[in-house]
């Protein structure tokens, strides 16, 4: 199992969510973040812990899949937030190691 994260343009995230749930993403987390991007030092000298009107507003999608619908599941991410302009975000992917649902106790990819 893989873990996909991104962080997309909020505007974009109405885009992106139906084209996952298209392509077959088992389940979608969706949290507002703020992010600063590259180049935080130079803009962002001073920033107090509660000021984040300096920050861009962005959505992070969380999607746990399984290994086989990671490169699927990423070209619609990347189709579909891409504006061609700076700030478009960024993806991660990571191993996922263990899962259990809490409802019933189903482990690895029956959790999904």
């Amino acid at each position: 199992m893989k873990l996909i994260k991104a962080f997309v343009r909020t505007r974009k995230i109405d885009d992106v969510l139906p084209r996952l749930r298209k392509a077959g993403a088992p389940g979608v987390t969706v949290s507002q973040v703020h992010g600063v991007g590259y180049g935080y030092q130079r803009h962002l000298s001073g920033l107090a812990p509660n000021d984040l009107s300096k920050t861009e507003e962005a959505c992070k999608v969380e999607i746990v899949c399984r290994a086989e619908q990671v490169d699927g599941l990423l070209q619609v991410i990347v189709d579909s937030a891409r504006t061609g302009y700076g700030g478009d975000g960024i993806v991660f992917v990571t191993p996922v190691d263990r899962a259990i649902k809490i409802r019933n106790g189903g482990e690895g990819p029956q959790a999904l």
